[in-house]
This record gives structure tokens, sequence and C-alpha cells, in this order.
């Protein structure tokens, strides 16, 4: 029954996700306006409670020797600051009960508690704090108790703090907002846009600094219902990408089970690794889904877009895998100096997460720019590789080369020994960086590295190719290399030019190509030139997502122009011109004996 059941609404699935009419369109536009402004309003009324938050609530809880967090369950939990607070008794993760001789319920707020204590007129505070093993501790805090402290504060500026923070914070409000503003203003009735601009208006009023005002008013519903919410539209897009239709047909069923998904994460029942298994587990396998598809299609948009996807949301996931990671370290045993940089770097590292992911697909569902990617992956590896070389070089060099001048010289040269360990790591620089750049231009972009060796291979095919497989092995390697759709290479001749090779025209303008002027408005013209004149010339039309040639492609290609002129002029003539040679020469024999030509 159950399997009749499957089927049936297996029928009923659509194989696309449809496109909104201009109707639809029409209100859908009305809604993500009143999205966008409320997602504006909240960041906002995020970061005057975030500044609320480290210039008042903060100062007046450091006041009375205590510091707030949430515990899993959202609830306010402290920890002592100073030494009095803990010799009473009180641990960390203890709760707070009463305050100024007001009871609280356990799931009271962190502002409520804060403008109950800031409300409080005398010095010493009243307050009932509640163990983790169940003791309640009844105190009277002083707020200018010399006792001392038991956790050092952050020596780093408040101020600083908060311009560090906001810069991060910025950037990723800056990325999700702008992000949908240019999907649902370009592409208004695309349903993947569509899905994808609503999920980042929603992901945008979730997280920091939004994510801490929620939490501390007692609203982390809010949280969990807004991320069921956007999860869902994210899953069922990711399902869909990038043509909006769902590829292979079971991702179909992402239809009605992402929203059942999405309202067990909203509830927030769940255990923290059941949580993680839906909330990251399920777009991790469509993800991995998309790598499927992208290592069946052939070369061209569609593949291109679904690597931009790819490599979003890939740098955004590790990035908050990162974060996590670093939230879990023992920092509290840390020096101030090094706890603060801590926190400030895994706050920055989970904000910039939000910009890779919905930046990417931004590139993806516009279509602009579609094949930079390449270069992108091959510099950041590159960059990734070198850095890491140095790094492990320079550690094992310092250590090494301070072990050989304490032997020589003893101990106290320090400094003699960091310096040596700096410049023999220097010394690498050059030589790796050069290696391990060519073999990622190698690894990541193979078609860029024909091109460049381009000129050397021309010499060796001039002797014994014809012009016109010479021209069409040269436009081979040019078109692949670029990206361009189509392209031709035409020759120089006495009266004008002729066309050489072709690739990528249709019928109609194969008979232009001689005059391909239907290509040069935003295309690429390269001049074949060298010392002994023009030969002819390279013309790549325009890339299909509208993207002008980078410069680096511009300038590899000039680069060719001389090698392959020359080669062009030294190549054998086609079989064409050697048919009309014979055919001259024939008539030039039948008038030298005086015979008839035939016509």
């Amino acid at each position: 029954m159950a399997l009749v059941e499957a089927t049936r609404i297996d029928r009923l699935l659509p194989d696309a996700l449809p496109s909104a009419g201009r109707a639809a369109a029409k209100h859908l536009r009305a809604i993500w306006i009143a999205l966008v402004a409320i997602a504006m309003a909240v960041q906002a009324a995020g970061l005057l409670f975030v500044l609320f938050d480290a210039y008042q609530i903060n100062p007046a809880l450091r006041a009375i020797g205590i510091q707030t967090d949430f515990d899993e369950d959202d609830r306010i939990v402290v920890t002592p600051l100073r030494a009095d607070v803990a010799a009473a008794g009180v641990t960390g993760n203890s709760r707070i009960v009463a305050l100024g001789g007001r009871r609280f319920s356990p799931d009271a707020s962190s502002l409520l508690l804060a403008r109950s204590l800031m409300a409080w007129p005398g010095d010493k505070v009243p307050v009932i704090f509640h163990n983790p093993d169940g003791r309640e501790i009844a105190m009277r805090i002083s707020r200018s108790s010399p006792a001392p402290l038991v956790v050092a504060p952050i020596p780093i500026p408040v101020g600083a703090r908060m311009i560090i923070r906001f810069v991060s914070t910025f950037l990723s409000s800056l990325a999700l907002l702008a992000s949908s503003l240019v999907l649902l203003r370009r592409r208004p009735k695309d349903p993947e846009a569509i899905l994808f601009g609503f999920a980042f208006l929603l992901i945008a009023t979730t997280v920091d600094p939004p994510l801490l005002m929620w939490l501390s008013i007692g609203a982390g519903w809010v949280i969990d219902v807004l991320t069921g919410v956007w999860w869902t539209l994210l899953v069922i897009a990711l399902a869909a990408f990038p043509s909006g239709t769902f590829t292979p047909r079971a991702m179909r069923w992402t239809l009605p089970l992402a929203p059942v998904l999405g309202l067990v994460l909203a509830a927030d029942q769940l255990g923290t690794v059941s949580t993680a298994i839906i909330g990251v587990g399920v777009p991790l396998i469509l993800l991995a889904m998309q790598v499927v598809r992208y290592r069946r299609l052939v070369p061209g948009r569609e593949r291109q877009q679904i690597k931009w996807a790819a490599l979003g949301f890939a740098l955004g996931f590790i990035l908050v895998g990162v974060s996590l990671a670093m939230s879990l370290a023992p920092y509290d045993s840390w020096a101030p100096m090094a706890r603060g940089i801590w926190l400030l770097a895994t706050i920055s590292v989970f904000n910039i997460a939000f910009v890779c992911m919905p930046l990417g697909l931004l590139v993806s569902l516009i279509r602009y720019r579609l094949w930079d990617v390449d270069r992108i992956i091959t510099r950041s590896a590159a960059v990734a590789i070198v850095t890491g070389l140095i790094a492990l070089t320079w550690a094992a060099m310092s250590d090494l080369v301070k072990q050989l001048v304490a032997s020589l010289l003893g101990e106290g040269h320090a400094v003699l020994a960091l310096g040596l360990g700096a410049a023999l790591a220097a010394s690498i620089f050059g030589p790796t960086q050069k290696i391990v750049v060519e073999w990622s231009k190698r690894r990541f972009d193979p078609s860029r590295v024909d091109l460049e060796r381009l000129p050397e291979r021309v010499r060796g095919w001039s002797g014994h190719c014809t012009t016109s497989q010479l021209a069409a092995r040269i436009l081979d390697i040019a078109v692949r290399a670029v990206h361009a759709p189509s392209g031709v290479v035409l020759g120089r001749t006495p009266t004008g030019r002729t066309l050489l090779a072709s690739r990528g025209l249709d019928a109609k303008e194969q008979s232009l190509s001689s005059a391909p002027d239907f290509m040069i408005a935003g295309g690429q013209i390269v001049h074949l030139e060298d010392e002994d004149g023009l030969a002819g010339w390279l013309i790549l039309a325009p890339r299909e997502d509208g993207s002008p040639y980078p410069k680096a492609d511009i300038a590899a290609l000039s680069h060719i122009a001389g090698p392959v002129a020359a080669a062009l002029r030294q190549s054998l003539p086609d079989e064409a011109v050697f048919s009309a040679l014979d055919e001259l020469q024939a008539r030039l024999a039948r008038l030298e004996r005086g015979a008839p030509s035939a016509t």
C-alpha cells in the first residue's frame, strides 16, 4: 500500500520547478520588497543591540563579577569572573534565579536580567544563583569590590573589537542582501533565483548581529523557525540547480521531504548530532550529487555554473566548520590577548562563510564571469600550498637554526636564530612558488598551458601542415583556452582576406565568416603580425555570459600573435592553391602550344 502511495506521489511531482508568470512575479516582487525592508530593519536593530550589549550590558555584568552565555537550550547561564563570587560557590553554567529581590523563570531573557541589574540603585546587588548541582547560592555582590579577577579581561579595547566584528558583519550582510536584490531584480521569473533570493533574505535575519539580539530577548524560537524556512528553500533550489530541472529525477522528492525536515529543524527537539546531520548533511549530499552531474556534463555554461556554485558553498561550509572547530578550542585557559584574538577570528570566519555562499551562487545564476573560476581556483590552490609549505619550512628551520646557534654561540641569541630561519624560508619561496604555480595550472587549467606553449608548437607544425590545418589547430587551442563560443582565423590576401578556419559557427554565420562583423562587438580581435607585417587575424566571438575577456587572456593571445604570423607564412599551401596552380600551368602550356583553352 505504501509503495502504491509513493508511486502516486511520484507521478504528481513535476520534473522541473515552474517559472513564475507575470502576475505571480508581480506578487513575489511585492513580498520581496517587504522582506528586504524587514531584513534591513532586523539588521539595524541587531546592530544597535550589539552596541548596547557591548557598552551597557557587559559592563554592568562585569561590575558584579560575572559574564553570561547561552546553553544548548538558549537559556542564560553565568560564569564567575571575580574571586569573591567564585569563592561563594558559584560555578560555570549557573543560572540567575533572582536579582534585586525579584525572582525569574528559567526562561528569563538576558535583556530582562540586565535591565533589572542596571535598574538596581545601590552598590550591593542581591543575587541568587542556581548551580548545575541544584544548590542555590544567595549573595549580595558589591559593584565596587576590590576582589581580584579569576578570569583576566581581554586587553583589546571594546571599540577595536567592535570595528573588527562589524567589518565582517557588514560584508556578510551586504553579500546576502545585495545578492538577493540582484537575483530577484535581474531574474524575477526564474524559480532558482526566487528561492535563493528569499533564502538569503531570511539568512540575513538570523546571523550576526541579529542572532545575539534574538537570543538575548528570549526569542530564540524566531531563529529556529526562520532557519527551518530558509533551509527548506535552499534545499529545493540546490536539488534543481542550475537549470530548474530535477536531475536525476529522484531529486524531485525534495519537494515533499524538504518542508517536513524543515519543520523538524524549526521544532528544535532533536539532539545536536541529529540536527547537524539534517541541517548540514542533506545540503552536502545535494552538493555531492551536483559534483556527479558536473562530471557527466560536457564543457559549457551549465558545467561552469555548477562549478561556481560548488565553489561558493564549499568555501562557505568549510569556513562554518572552521569557525565551529575554533569555538570548541579551550581558549578560556589562554592568555587574555590570545583569547581575544581567537574569539574575534571565530566570529569573523563565521561571518565570511555567509559571504562566500551567496556570491558564488550570484555569479552562477547571473551567468557573468563564469569561466574565471578556473583562474581563481588555480591561484587559491597555489597560494594555499605555498603558504603552508613556507610556514612549515619556517617553523622547522627556526627550531633547527635555534639549536645550531645555541650550540655554537650559546643561549641568548634567539633573535638571530629567528632571523636566520626566516631568511632560509624566504630563500626557497621563489622556486617553490614557481613550481606550485606551474603544477596548479596543469592541474586546474590545462588549456591555458596549451595556449602558453603554442608559440613553440607552431614552429614544428609549420613545416608539415597546410595553412588551413595550422589555422585550425591554432583556433582549437585559443577557443578552448579562453572559453570562446566561436572563432575564425582569417588570412590576409592582396585583395582583402580569406577564411582559413572556423569553429562554432552556424550555416548563416559560416557564409559571412570571411567578413565576421557580427563577431567583433564584444569579442576579441588578435592581429597576427610580426616584423614582416600582417599575416591575418584571429577573431573570437563574445562570451556567452557577456563578460569581457580577462586582461591575462588578452595578453596571452597577443603573445602568440608574432609566432603564429611567422608560422602561417612558412606553412604549406592548401590543396586548393595547388589545384589552382596546376590549372594555371595547364592553361599556360596550352597557350604556348596555340591550342584553344577549355571553357
